[in-house]
């Protein structure tokens, strides 16, 4: 829903949307590439800050492995 209500991909079509578009952070549209809140839970200190982090080494090439190819643009929300 927050795709859809963040205009980046039309009302009720999400689910459409997640079957032609890879999210990985390998694919054509790189979603929660440092694993998202699954992966990194959330810590003590900075804990709603970690995504803004995490865009903020997208963009500076500093992501590692995970590193997506384009990267000129970043959106968090929470």
């Amino acid at each position: 829903m927050c795709l859809e209500d963040a205009g980046l991909c039309p009302k009720g079509q999400i689910g459409a949307w997640f079957e032609s578009n890879d999210s990985t952070y390998k694919g054509n549209y790189p979603i929660n590439t440092d694993g998202g809140q699954l992966s990194g839970g959330q810590p003590q200190v900075g804990g709603g800050f970690r995504h803004v982090i995490e865009a903020a080494r997208q963009i500076m090439r500093k992501a590692g492995p995970r590193q997506v190819t384009k990267n000129d643009l970043g959106v968090v929300n929470g």
